[in-house]
């Protein structure tokens, strides 16, 4: 999940007042929709990935402490920071000011509870909030409106935007929190005919017709002219965006400034059509010829640009559509992404289905070109790669009729060749296993595979000294052995897998072994755990358990599906093996700051989950580098041995470079396949020759 976004859910329970028997399965039922990846997309906002501020023990101080950190983690990465306000509310007399009443708050004493108004004030007011959306479910609720004076003119200059919606009037008591319950099932269900994304004032609408006795209340203040997109609680469930037809976020925002600059004389394309688009192109066209327009010419001709990239986005949608029809998946829209900088990452969107199609074309031709490149460069390199992909004939006529459609032949061609150029670099792949290791020490022999398109063409045993300068020697000459078969084959080698034992996966970087150069110069040296090659009798289900955490990972609609495991995860090994043999972690897993115990926890996870990542030294990971995952994720993990080469270069300007900060043992549906060749009668071992 990204870091876009995110949560934090205050629910203190105060004796002095009673009791709320429904707080907790409130909050949680609320936590949870928000948390769904095609709903509410929230990430935790604690630093211990916690959502919930729950219980008898969640003091004034506390509550207070928590916004505060999450505001400083939002505002690290960019996030919009949703906050919600459960539990008993007071209010000063006469006062329509809102006090959420912590475990230790006293009845009428103001100073003993928190001011929720001000909490988000100094939230949407921290640099790098993307904006606050607040939901307050306590008697009083609507105390909680902000001062705007100071949203309006704080040290960000009013570029603040904060949404709320609340159970309550300021003088009104709210019951059971019914609130929330009923909010929570909204989401779920969504609101028919409403758009992609449900605001608080849709909602508000909503809940109205389905709680009585208490008034509920929105408010809504945006002062970021420069916003990419207004603030929304929730993706609406009920969209159906094929049968909405038109233009995606960054689209509608484009499309609605070049309306502004040309003026009133033109309107909106209704229906959303290749004809009305070229309806609109002539008005704007003939506007700028006769200078009737009432912005400057320079956005004018921006404005014709504009709809000139919305039309390939939708010749391009129509096209996809029918070309690949039922082969198109989101999963598949996702990895045909090109690789893109870092900052243009930042806007991929976190929809689905149809949706993302539209938002992914509008990206590569809207802003990517931004850098420098042809508008129709990366897509017709996401075009290339999403029909390779799905095994579909890329030199058929419907393609270069496409391409010649959105003047785009001579791209077409750059992005076929580059296709051909890495699928011909993956033909190839050397696995070096280093499994013959007897306790702590290196192994007497390397064992050697060549595979050729995932089957096993070559194979061999090495013998060597158990050194790592002896081992390291003898990759050496592994490389030259498959250089020299991979000349026959005529084919580049460019993979190598090294298979590691536990002993040895913290204390030796293959991809630095130096036999002239390093080998993770001209290689992508990934590194896998030999104890998968050939399971001994009691861990006879790790791969089949990995191939269902795969299965499971490519289910993350968005960002990188990582479970990311705190100090306090590892500190107590049993209690991990524990929640491992349930079944808590089987997506990714990976620290932000190496646990004390990494090897111990490391000869757990590796049996349990298919990818482990942790940093390279004691250095915590910051946010904005734990959030790269998310940018990069369909990347890696080749991208993570790009980062190594950056890094040794003296490179570190490109946001990706960061990455040389982790490492991983990484495990896919390739490394799985070839692991299961070990059970056929072909595995047998040969010498070098």
């Amino acid at each position: 999940m990204t870091a876009s976004r995110m949560l934090l859910i205050v629910a203190p329970q105060n004796a002095a007042k009673g009791s709320l028997d429904a707080l907790e399965d409130a909050a949680r039922a609320l936590g949870e929709v928000l948390q769904h990846d095609e709903l509410g997309h929230c990430a935790p906002a604690l630093a211990d990935r916690g959502v919930l501020l729950y219980g008898t023990d969640i003091t004034q101080v506390r509550i207070e402490a928590a916004v505060r950190a999450a505001t400083r983690r939002a505002g690290e990465v960019g996030a919009t920071l949703v906050l919600a306000f459960l539990g008993h509310g007071m209010a000063p007399p006469g006062r329509p000011e809102l006090y959420l009443m912590g475990s230790d708050a006293q009845p009428e004493m103001m100073s003993t509870a928190v001011n929720v108004g001000q909490l988000i004030v100094q939230a949407a007011e921290h640099p790098g909030v993307n904006g606050v959306i607040g939901l307050v479910d306590t008697c009083h609720a609507a105390g909680a409106v902000p001062d705007v004076k100071a949203l309006v003119a704080g040290v960000r200059g009013g570029r603040t935007r904060v949404s709320l919606l609340m159970a309550s009037g300021a003088e009104q008591e709210a019951f059971d929190l019914t609130f929330s319950r009923q909010l929570a099932e909204l989401l779920r269900r969504g609101i028919p005919d409403a758009g992609r994304q449900a605001s608080v004032s849709a909602l508000r609408e909503k809940l109205r017709h389905m709680i009585t006795g208490q008034d509920v209340v929105s408010t809504e203040h945006d002062g970021d002219h420069l916003a990419v997109q207004g603030l929304w609680l929730a993706h609406n469930a009920c969209y159906a965006g094929s049968d909405r037809p038109g233009p995606g976020a960054l689209g509608a925002e484009d499309l609605k400034a070049a309306l502004e600059t040309v003026g009133p004389s033109v309107a909106w394309p209704e229906p959303w059509s290749l004809t009305e688009l070229d309806r609109l192109r002539h008005d704007i066209q003939t506007i700028k010829e006769t200078g009737t327009g009432i912005g400057p010419m320079a956005l004018l001709h921006r404005a014709v640009h504009v709809v000139d990239g919305l039309r390939i986005c939708l010749a391009t949608q129509s096209f996809l559509t029918s070309w690949a029809g039922r082969q198109l998946t989101t999963q598949r829209l996702r990895r045909a992404l090109p690789a893109l900088a870092a900052d243009v990452y930042a806007l991929v969107p976190g929809t689905t289905g149809t949706a993302l199609l539209t938002d992914l074309l509008e990206l590569l031709v809207l802003r990517a070109p931004r850098l420098g490149d042809s508008r129709t460069a990366l897509l017709t390199k996401f075009v290339a790669a999403l029909g390779a992909d799905a095994g579909l004939d890329l030199s058929a006529s419907e393609v270069t009729a496409w391409a010649d459609a959105c003047g785009a032949r001579i791209e077409l061609n750059d992005a076929q060749e580059d296709l051909a150029r890495g699928m011909a670099a993956q033909r190839l792949r050397l696995v070096v296993s280093l499994h013959a290791t007897v306790a702590d020490d290196w192994p007497e022999s390397l064992s050697l595979w060549l595979l050729d398109g995932g089957t096993v063409c070559e194979r061999a045993e090495v013998a060597c000294v158990p050194t790592q300068a002896a081992i390291e020697a003898k990759l050496g000459e592994a490389m030259r052995w498959a250089r020299r078969h991979a000349r026959l084959r005529q084919a580049p080698l460019k993979h190598v897998d090294v298979a590691v034992p536990t002993a040895l996966i913290l204390r030796w970087k293959p991809e630095e072994t130096d036999f002239g150069v390093r080998l993770g110069v001209n290689h992508d040296v990934v590194v896998r755990w030999s104890m998968r090659l050939n399971p001994p009798a009691h861990l006879w289900w790790i791969n089949d358990h990995a191939r269902a955490g795969l299965e499971k990972m490519s289910d993350c609609a968005a960002g990188a599906p990582v479970d990311w495991l705190a100090e306090h995860d590892a500190s107590q090994p049993q209690d991990l093996a524990e929640r491992l043999r349930a079944g808590r972690y089987t997506r990714a897993v990976a620290f932000a700051q190496r646990p004390a115990h990494l090897r111990q926890v490391m000869e757990l996870l590796l049996a349990y989950v298919p990818v482990v990542l942790w940093p390279d030294s004691n250095h915590r990971l910051s946010l904005n580098e734990q959030s790269l995952l998310d940018l990069f994720w369909d990347h890696l993990p080749t991208q993570l041995a790009e980062a190594y080469r950056q890094r040794w270069q003296g490179g570190c300007a490109a946001p990706s470079d960061r990455l040389a900060d982790l490492r991983s043992v990484w495990h896919d549906l390739e490394w799985l396949d070839f692991c299961s060749w070990f059970d056929s009668h072909d595995a047998v071992h040969g010498s070098v020759t």
